[in-house]
C-alpha cells in the first residue's frame, strides 16, 4: 500500500487494471441498458460530442452499488482520504460514437485543493472504464501532478502534460477531483462508458446536490456503511426528512 500511495502522491492519481471483474463488467452495462430503456427521462443530453449523463442512477437500482466500496479499490481510497471519508456524488457517463472534427479538450479541476490534507485532497473522484479504451476512442486524460505542485500553482488550467489514459474494460482511475483533467473526444465508431464517484470527507463543505442517495444506502445493516453514507447533500436530506 505504501508503493500506491507514493504513486498517488507523486502523479495525483492511480491506475487500476481490471478492478471490476468481466462479469460485475457485463452486469453493469445491463443495468445501464435497463436504465436508458427505463427512465430515458433521467438521462441528460449534454452535447459536447454525444455526451449523455444520468446522476439518478442509484436510485433506479442497487446493480450499481457494488462500484462504490469495491474491495478493489476501496482500501486505497481508505488510506488516501483518511479515517473521515463518506460519500459524495455518483453519475453515469455515455460518450456515443462521433463522426464532426475532435473537440478541444475543456480541461478543468472539479474542486480546489485542501492544502491541510497530506496529498492535498478534498475530494477523490474514481472513474472506471466500462468499455475498451484505446487511441482511437474517447477518453479520459489527466495532467500529473506532485502535491509540491498542487501547493505551487493550485489553479492551473491548460492540459500542458496532459496523458490520455488507454486501458481495458473494468480499469479503474482513481485521481484527486483537484488534479486538471478533461474528457478528450475522438472521431470515433465506438462508444465509451464510464461510471464517475466522488469521495468526501464529513468535515468539509458537501461537494453537490446532484446525487440522490437512496434508502438502502442511507440506512444500511451495515455500521460502516451507515457512516459512509451519513453526511448526505441537501436534496438527499430533504427527500428523507420529508417522503
Amino acid at each position: 500500500m505504501n508503493a500506491v500511495v507514493e504513486s498517488f502522491k507523486e502523479k495525483g492519481f492511480l491506475v487500476i487494471p481490471d478492478a471490476l471483474a468481466k462479469s460485475e463488467v457485463e452486469a453493469l452495462n445491463g443495468a445501464i441498458d435497463t436504465d436508458q430503456a427505463v427512465y430515458p427521462q433521467l438521462w441528460q443530453v449534454r452535447g459536447e460530442g454525444g455526451r449523455q449523463q444520468s446522476v439518478a442512477a442509484l436510485l433506479s437500482s442497487g446493480a450499481f452499488d457494488i462500484a462504490i466500496r469495491h474491495p478493489s479499490i476501496w482500501p486505497a481510497i481508505e488510506e488516501i482520504m483518511g479515517a473521515e471519508v463518506c460519500f459524495e456524488e455518483f453519475s453515469i457517463m455515455v460518450r456515443l460514437a462521433y463522426a464532426g472534427e475532435p473537440l478541444a479538450p475543456s480541461w478543468h479541476r472539479d474542486t480546489g485543493h485542501w492544502l491541510e490534507h497530506p496529498y492535498c485532497v478534498k475530494n477523490l473522484s474514481v472513474v472506471y472504464y466500462l468499455t475498451d479504451v484505446d487511441a482511437d476512442s474517447h477518453c479520459f486524460a489527466i495532467v500529473p501532478e506532485r502535491v509540491e505542485q498542487k501547493k505551487e500553482a493550485p489553479d492551473q488550467r491548460d492540459g500542458e502534460g496532459g496523458v490520455e489514459i488507454y486501458a481495458t474494460a473494468g480499469t479503474a482511475i482513481l485521481f484527486n477531483a483537484a488534479s486538471c483533467h478533461a474528457g478528450i473526444v475522438k472521431r470515433t465508431e465506438r462508444e465509451r462508458r464510464t461510471i464517475h464517484i466522488y469521495y468526501g470527507h464529513r468535515s468539509q463543505p458537501i461537494l453537490s446536490n446532484h446525487t440522490l442517495c437512496p434508502r438502502r444506502l442511507l440506512e444500511s445493516a451495515n455500521s460502516q456503511e451507515r457512516d459512509f453514507y451519513g453526511r448526505p447533500n441537501l436534496m438527499t436530506q430533504l427527500v428523507r426528512d420529508n417522503y
